[in-house]
């Protein structure tokens, strides 16, 4: 019987790799204790309504027969009947198209199945909407779609889902989850860590999860008129030479102005020439009132910092050294605050 950590141990860095370790050390608790598993299945069942046995097994991104379609996670009967799919996801979008196939594989497998999409607390809201307009459905769930009644729907947080584990168990399943809810807690951006120094911002790839984690919590923090847009990753059209093409990582923040709508974005990406921070925000070209945008940022203080890209408007959030991670938010939330004002504030 293996240990959880040594378990995850093959399946490479923890700061790149943060959904498929937690799907795989939540995959390792179900497999090697029973308890973990009768818990689970109680937890499913409470969620959804459906009729859960304990009897399952359970696998880590287990191939589906007719698409070749791979949810994180699948319980099968001893038949070898899927019964349960789970979605697991931290900080990556959730996919409408996936969700679909999965309820798709399930219905008439049997009358007691279900689809869980699980995300951290924070998300939850993001994961109903998602949802409830894949499958036009209403409410906050549980559901059952009409198209397909034999599976049930819910959205279920990460943090509830250990809680539910957390309450039963030998000592041996206590001291693994106490391990998972660790790196978990890491890994879903609680805990960010200083930098030192401008090297460790040179070398911001070898910490990209930490620079994206802040990005999750600054846009959070700015949406206020909309629901929180999911984290997607954009192709740029430059790369620094030698290096791999990474992509602008980034999340919307939209703003309505009259009867448009007007949006930025905050995301991480390798800075341009002359510049040092990976964090940056962005009026795309295409968005409502670019042009006026465009106009009162050329007449301010920020003209220096704005950089123009394939006819965007580019500009660096400076990232605080020797702070902790909430410190680091909060001056990157105070210098987007600036630049919006600046960017929508009414002419005159």
């Amino acid at each position: 019987m293996g240990t959880l950590l040594g378990h995850l141990s093959q399946f490479g860095s923890f700061s790149t790799q943060g959904e498929v370790l937690c799907t795989q050390g939540l995959a390792h608790l179900l497999r090697e204790h029973p308890d973990a598993r009768s818990a689970f299945a109680a937890e499913i069942a409470s969620v959804t309504g459906a009729k859960i046995g304990n009897d399952l097994t359970w696998r880590a991104e287990a191939h589906q027969e007719l698409d070749r379609g791979r949810p994180d996670l699948e319980a099968r009967t001893a038949g070898g009947v899927p019964t349960v799919k789970i979605e697991a996801k931290l900080g990556a979008a959730l996919s409408p198209g996936q969700l679909r196939s999965y309820v798709g594989d399930l219905q008439g497998r049997s009358p007691e199945s279900a689809l869980l999409v699980l995300v951290p607390r924070s998300r939850t809201e993001e994961a109903t909407d998602v949802v409830a307009r894949a499958f036009s459905l209403y409410g906050l769930g549980p559901w059952r779609p009409t198209e397909y009644p034999d599976v049930a729907i819910a959205v279920v947080s990460w943090d509830d889902v250990l809680a539910a584990l957390g309450r039963c168990g030998s000592e041996r399943l206590r001291s693994e989850l106490e391990q998972f809810e660790a790196m978990y807690r890491v890994l879903r951006g609680d805990y960010i860590p200083t930098l030192a120094g401008p090297e460790e911002l040179a070398e911001w790839r070898k910490r990209e999860t930490d620079f994206v984690n802040l990005v999750d919590r600054v846009t959070r923090r700015l949406t206020t008129h909309h629901r929180v847009y999911p984290m997607s990753v954009e192709p740029l059209e430059q790369v620094p030479e030698g290096l791999e093409p990474k992509g602008y990582t980034r999340r919307y923040v939209c703003r309505p102005l009259g009867e448009t709508e007007s949006c930025f974005s905050i995301g991480t990406r390798d800075p341009f020439a002359g510049t040092v921070s990976p964090i940056w925000l962005r009026f795309n070209k295409t968005t409502g009132h670019f042009r006026d945008i465009r106009d009162r940022l050329d007449r301010s203080d920020l003209r220096p910092r704005l950089v123009p890209g394939a006819g965007h408007i580019w500009i660096p959030l400076d990232v605080p050294l020797g702070v902790d991670g909430r410190q680091m938010a909060d001056a990157l939330v105070v210098q987007a605050e600036e630049v919006v004002r600046i960017a929508y504030q009414p002419t005159p």
